[in-house]
């Protein structure tokens, strides 16, 4: 009885203990990209509900330590039809280009404005965004650009998330393996006193 009670304290240990080891499976970094007011320039049009822009101009980094942190403006490039997007720097940003695919496209009229919501995947992002961000590629959720009557971009902030893989957490196979081993340990030592 002594040896089972001794098992059990040894297999709550190492299942209280293991999350303080276990690594973490998805990466939390972002990059935000913003701009307002004056600092934003470039229209959109929209044609029966299709919405472009050849370039609005004035997105800045604005996480502190993320890749051409405040270093230079960046231009923000689409059309919802081919659901085409990227967002260039200039050469101050190290003239970076992130590509993506628009996978869903929100306007909402509210006080004379619109705001258009967009929901964007990014296939593919430079060396310096993806060792930042822990992720050859990303995702934008609830990004978002206020325009006004004329499809002028008065303020436009744009979120850069990594995009969470799959990989199992090294922990949790861990942990059901000691569990594994405490209960076949515990089988055995019955059959042994028997």
């Amino acid at each position: 009885m002594k040896q089972v009670v001794k098992a059990l304290f040894v297999m709550a240990a190492c299942f209280f203990a293991l999350p303080f080891a276990a690594q973490r499976a998805y990466a939390t970094s972002y990059v935000d990209f913003a701009c307002g007011g004056s600092s934003c320039s470039g229209t959109v049009t929209n044609s029966g509900g299709v919405y472009s822009s050849t370039g609005i101009g004035g997105l800045v980094d604005t996480v502190s330590g993320g890749p051409d942190y405040s270093t230079g403006a960046f231009s923000l490039a689409f059309n919802t039809s081919t659901d085409a997007i990227s967002l260039t720097g200039n050469s101050a940003a190290g003239g970076d280009t992130l590509l993506g695919s628009i996978v869903g496209a929100s306007p909402t009229s509210t006080s004379g404005q619109t705001l258009l919501a967009l929901t964007v995947n990014w296939t593919t992002l430079p060396t310096d965004f993806s060792s930042y961000l822990g992720s050859s590629t990303g995702n934008s959720v609830g990004s978002v650009i206020y325009l006004t009557s004329t499809g002028a971009a008065t303020s436009i902030d744009f979120t850069v998330s990594s995009t969470p893989t799959s990989t199992p957490e090294p922990a949790t196979a861990l942990l059901l393996a000691t569990g594994l081993l405490g209960m076949l340990s515990l089988r055995r030592k019955t059959f042994d006193a028997a």
